[in-house]
């Protein structure tokens, strides 16, 4: 087995810097309880930059800089932020259990398909930290050693504990970063032992009785010497996501950020339940006003193919998110998977089949609908009907409506004509002259098949009764050409009536 660790050190300070966007982030003190006395817990850069450390009693750090953003330690927060990390991880491998202050995959089954451990680590780490947390890494055979190595590891680095190494990795851990040891650490330091290889020199039993039991067995989870159990996490069977703002959004460029780690959130959900989103909406929440009765924006998109890639995705939702008007300020966002369906795998095949020039097809029709509106893609749609204007309506094809790419089905009730149709139909068809008793369409023409006799529109009061034929200009081109069948007239002796130009092959 191999696990990858993620620790996240500032994570009581990152779920309240990621909520403004990153232009605006103020000067923010994270205050913890301690006794009597409130401190600071964690401050972030710009607050740094002005004096503020942790550690200061509140009082100081407001005697350096009065305008500091005070925020209490909330735990519920923290873990709404670790699990939308772990969302996001679960793209890479479905095997997550939550730590606190971070979490740890089982990775050995995702080595293959992202071609290298190197390749799995920086793709899952680039995930995780564009959900806005700071993190350190670490790799191990056991989930113990990869969770202490991830502690370990400076701040944005990843200690690779892969194969025997670790055990050398972990003998040079301080004692402080086991979790059983915390009870006892001033008199663990006491008797001498500094790192995890002078305690494991203790004899065993005297560890157990003056510690107890939970210090040796953890000693031996991490170096693989026990079994290291672990809880995966449990995903709930619908998705949906909020998240407040600090502060009041009125551009649409702001929420890009937070809608991106939003879609890459339910991506992961949808990996793990090897699905696909065929409609989601993402809605933005307005600031309460009574002179404001907009409560909500929602934004709604409905895929003419499924989908789970987090790119694609973002790019329909950048595409609506450009043609709607913010009509008051927006103070939380929210995105739910409305409709999901099955999965399917990718194309990993050296030439492209049908399947993925389709999709690709379906992928630049949704954009175009979502950058210029449904109402501006329209497709064909064949109809059973042997009359040739009849045959063929416009229907929508963007998002929003039909898509005549997405799946090629056939109608069993469209019987397929024996002679070929045009490409091309005039809407209106166009009067021909006559020459010497021959049609003229910039020369005379040669009649070269038909007669095709179709006859039809009785039930609806458009009858037509016509003589098709198929004919060659001087030019080459190939025309489809009628003129109306009127047998009282041909019992008379005449020929037929006007010609017309109902198409244009090729």
């Amino acid at each position: 087995m191999l696990w990858i660790a993620l620790y996240f050190p500032a994570l009581s300070l990152d779920w309240i810097e990621r909520r403004f966007p990153e232009a605006l982030i103020p000067a923010i003190g994270v205050t913890v309880r301690k006794g009597n006395q409130t401190c600071i817990q964690q401050a972030n850069k710009p607050a740094q930059a002005r004096g503020v450390m942790a550690g200061q009693p509140l009082a100081s750090a407001l005697a350096v800089f009065p305008d500091l953003v005070i925020m209490e330690q909330d735990p519920r927060e923290e873990g709404k932020a670790l699990q939308q990390a772990v969302y996001a991880a679960l793209r890479f491998t479905p095997n997550i259990a939550v730590q606190n202050n971070g979490l740890i995959a089982e990775v050995s089954g995702s080595l293959k398909l992202f071609g290298s451990l190197k390749n799995l680590c920086q793709s899952l780490n680039r995930v995780v930290t564009a959900q806005g947390l700071q993190l350190s890494a670490g790799i191990a055979p056991t989930a113990t050693a990869a969770w202490l190595l991830a502690r370990s590891a400076q701040q944005g680095t990843v200690i690779n504990g892969k194969g025997e190494e670790f055990r050398i990795l972990l003998d040079a851990l301080p004692v402080g970063l086991l979790e059983s040891v915390q009870p006892h650490l001033e008199v663990i330091r006491g008797i001498g032992c500094k790192t995890l290889a002078d305690l494991r020199r203790l004899p065993r039993s005297g560890v157990a009785r003056r510690f107890g039991p939970d210090l040796p067995v953890e000693l031996d989870r991490a170096y693989g010497d026990s079994p290291d159990p672990q809880k995966w996490f449990e995903a709930p069977e619908d998705f949906q996501q909020k998240i407040k703002m600090m502060g009041l959004v009125e551009n649409t460029e702001l929420l890009l950020v937070p809608a991106q780690r939003m879609v890459e959130q339910m991506c992961g959900w949808l990996a793990l339940r090897h699905a696909a989103v065929s409609a989601f909406s993402f809605v933005l929440h307005h600031e309460y006003s009574l002179r404001q009765h907009h409560k909500f924006t929602s934004v709604n998109i409905r895929l003419s193919e499924q989908s789970s890639d987090p790119a694609h995705l973002m790019l329909l939702l950048r595409e609506h998110l450009e043609r709607t008007k913010i009509v008051a300020p927006v103070c939380e966002l929210e995105l739910t998977a409305d409709e999901i369906a099955a999965g399917a795998d990718g194309n990993l095949e050296l030439f492209p089949t049908m399947q993925s020039e389709t999709t690709s097809l379906n992928r630049f029709i949704e954009k175009l609908s979502s950058r210029l509106g449904p109402e501006a893609i329209t497709g064909l749609k064949v109809v059973s009907d042997h009359r040739p204007e009849y045959s063929q309506r416009l229907e929508l094809s963007g998002t929003g409506g039909l898509n005549p790419f997405s799946k090629r089905e056939t109608n069993s009730q469209i019987i397929p004509p024996e002679s070929p149709r045009p490409a091309w139909l005039r809407e209106i068809p166009l009067e021909l002259k006559v020459q010497r008793g021959r049609p003229v369409y910039e020369s005379p023409l040669k009649l070269l098949a038909g007669p095709e006799r179709i006859e039809a529109g009785w039930w609806n009061d458009a009858a037509i009764a016509r003589d098709y034929f198929i004919a060659e200009n001087n030019q080459g081109q190939l025309l489809w050409i009628y003129r109306e069948h009127n047998p009282v007239e041909k019992d008379k002796g005449n020929k037929g009536g006007n010609w017309y130009l109902q198409g244009l092959f090729g």
